[in-house]
C-alpha cells in the first residue's frame, strides 16, 4: 500500500495532467462535429426501424429518421407511407417527402435534397405504398453525401399515416467524415418543396419490352421479305454470265452519232436539190 503522501502526490499529478489536456481542446468543439472523426471504409451494419402508424405530421413539420453525423454513409432506405396518384401515367407518390443530406449546427454547412424513390407496386396496397431508395443514389440524384434522413410535410394540410406505415433504414458502410464538404452550398429543409421523384422500374421494363418487340417484329418482317425474294443458286437458269464491254458501247455510240450526222447531211442535200428544182 502506498504511503499517504505518495497517494496525494499522484492525485495532484493526475489532476494537473487532466487540466492541461482540457486546455488544448478548442472551446467551440462541443457545438460541432470537429472533434469527431468519421470511420473511414469500415463496415458498420446498422438497422433502424420506425413505426409511423397513425402518427400525424403537421404542415411544414420535419420528422428526423436517422443521423450518422459526422459520418456520411451508404445503405438502403425502405418506406411504407400514405400515398396518392397524381398522374395516371406515373406511379403513386408518398404524401410526405423524404429528404437526405447533412443537417449541421451551422446553416452554411447544411445541405439536403429530395431522395429519388423506387416504387414497389407488388408490396403496396390502396392508400399505402412501399418505396425503396439507395443512400446515396449516384444515378438519379439527391445529395451525394448523406449523414441525415428526414420526413417533411410540404403540403398545407397535416398528414396522418395509416396503420402499418413504417420506415426501415439499413446502413451498410460509413464512407468517411463529412467535414466541411457542403460549405458554401447551403440548402435547408424548408427551402425545398414538392414530392419525391418516383421511379417505376416495372413500367420502364414494360416500355423497353414493347420497343424490343417492335424491333423484333421489324426484323422478322425484313427476314420474311428476304425469304420471299430469295433465289437459290440452283434455281438460276443455265447459261453464262453476261459480259459487258464498255469500249464496244462507246464504239456503238460513235457509230450511231456518225449515222445521225450522215442522215442530217443527206437531208440537207435533198433540201438543196428541191430548192434548185423550184428555181
Amino acid at each position: 500500500m502506498l504511503p499517504q503522501q505518495t497517494r496525494i502526490l499522484a492525485l495532484m499529478m493526475a489532476t494537473l495532467l487532466s487540466l492541461g489536456s482540457l486546455s488544448l481542446i478548442p472551446l467551440d468543439v462541443y457545438a460541432s462535429h470537429s472533434y469527431e472523426a468519421g470511420v473511414q471504409g469500415d463496415a458498420i451494419p446498422d438497422n433502424t426501424q420506425i413505426d409511423l402508424s397513425q402518427l400525424t405530421l403537421p404542415s411544414g413539420g420535419v420528422f428526423p429518421l436517422y443521423d450518422a453525423s459526422p459520418n456520411f454513409v451508404s445503405g438502403h432506405f425502405l418506406l411504407r407511407s400514405v400515398c396518392a396518384v397524381f398522374d395516371e401515367s406515373e406511379p403513386p407518390k408518398p404524401l410526405v417527402t423524404v429528404i437526405a443530406g447533412h443537417i449541421d449546427e451551422e446553416l452554411n454547412l447544411t445541405h439536403v435534397d429530395k431522395v429519388p424513390l423506387y416504387y414497389v407496386g407488388q408490396a403496396s396496397t390502396a392508400g399505402s405504398c412501399v418505396y425503396h431508395a439507395h443512400i446515396p443514389d449516384p444515378l438519379e440524384g439527391g445529395s451525394p453525401r448523406i449523414t441525415d434522413v428526414d420526413l417533411v410535410n410540404y403540403s398545407p394540410q397535416p398528414i396522418t399515416f395509416n396503420p402499418g406505415d413504417a420506415v426501415d433504414i439499413n446502413i451498410q458502410r460509413s464512407l468517411g467524415s463529412i467535414g466541411d464538404y457542403y460549405a458554401g452550398d447551403r440548402l435547408l429543409p424548408l427551402e425545398l418543396s414538392g414530392l419525391n421523384p418516383v421511379i417505376d422500374l416495372n413500367a420502364d421494363h414494360e416500355e423497353a419490352t414493347e420497343e424490343e418487340m417492335n424491333v423484333q417484329q421489324t426484323l422478322g418482317n425484313l427476314a420474311q421479305f428476304r425469304a420471299d425474294a430469295a433465289q437459290l443458286p440452283f434455281e438460276l437458269t443455265n447459261g453464262n454470265n453476261q459480259l459487258l464491254n464498255m469500249n464496244d458501247d462507246n464504239d456503238n455510240d460513235n457509230d450511231n452519232d456518225n449515222d445521225n450526222d450522215n442522215d442530217n447531211d443527206n437531208d440537207n442535200d435533198n433540201d438543196n436539190e428541191e430548192e434548185n428544182d423550184d428555181e
